[in-house]
């Protein structure tokens, strides 16, 4: 795993220095300088992801939207580049909240595209899920284009992989109902469910759904009732809709700058 991440435009890299993370370089456009080193001045000092003091020797490198392009490796609209230092892996005891107190997880164990990983990140950390669960393979949260299409939040939302699914027995004995979200005529009517207060929202493939094992380590299933001749959403669409679902007369958790 590359040991630095990439982060595209002045969005994502105000983002990047919100939760502490220590930039290697930062480029920019002319018209971007001042705000190139502003960043830099309110960064220095403040402690990175690792928790150490981030580095006040950091200058911008001011060049032409060409030059930067060709650094990036592609064309390049934003006006800002910045390379920074990867976060810690976390394990999954990391991100669990304590035993106690009502939460939501979102676990993604087998999802295959960047770009809806990405939205799921977005969706999880607006409707207040605690964290995000992976399985032990997919695409990087922090992948440039899971980074994009997240808006940042995989860099605020923690998140952690799996093993396999009997990593989920790990859930359950810290008071989470893992309930699987299934296109399932016996599976319970979303609309007409009430779900726990500690709950492990389980989401499949995009093509093929939940596998069996995952399937099977849950201990609910849950469904969504469609309409129109439609037989499925996109994987992160239909988590937005169940999340939003169970987040109504919720007092929200803390917001995510987004």
């Amino acid at each position: 795993m590359d040991s630095l991440i990439a982060l595209e435009g002045a969005f994502l890299i105000e983002r990047g220095a919100s939760v502490g993370l220590a930039f290697e370089a930062l480029y920019c456009v002319p018209a971007r300088e001042a705000w190139a080193r502003g960043l830099i001045e309110r960064a220095s000092g403040a402690p990175d992801a690792d928790g150490a003091a981030a580095s006040t020797a950091l200058t911008p490198t001011v060049l032409p939207e060409a030059r930067i392009s060709e650094i990036a490796g592609y064309r390049f609209h934003r006006g800002a580049y910045a390379l920074a230092r990867r976060p810690e892996t976390l394990e999954p005891i990391d991100v669990m909240p304590a035993p106690s107190g009502p939460s939501t997880l979102l676990v993604l164990p087998e999802i295959g595209d960047p770009e809806n990983l990405g939205a799921s990140f977005r969706n999880a950390a607006a409707l207040g899920c605690s964290a995000i669960l992976l399985g032990p393979a997919g695409p990087d949260p922090y992948s440039r284009r899971a980074l994009r299409v997240s808006m940042g939040a995989t860099l605020g939302l923690p998140w952690a992989r799996l093993r396999g699914p009997e990593a989920m027995e790990e859930l359950s004995e810290r008071g989470f109902c893992a309930a699987a979200c299934v296109l399932d005529p016996g599976a319970r009517d979303l609309r007409e469910w009430r779900p726990p207060p500690r709950l492990a929202l389980v989401l499949g493939n995009e093509a093929f759904g939940l596998s069996e094992p995952w399937l099977e380590a849950c201990r609910e299933r849950v469904t969504l009732k469609m309409r129109g001749g439609a037989d499925s959403l996109n994987v992160a669409t239909a988590g937005a809709i169940f999340l939003y679902a169970l987040a109504e007369g919720k007092e929200a958790p803390d917001a995510h700058a987004l």
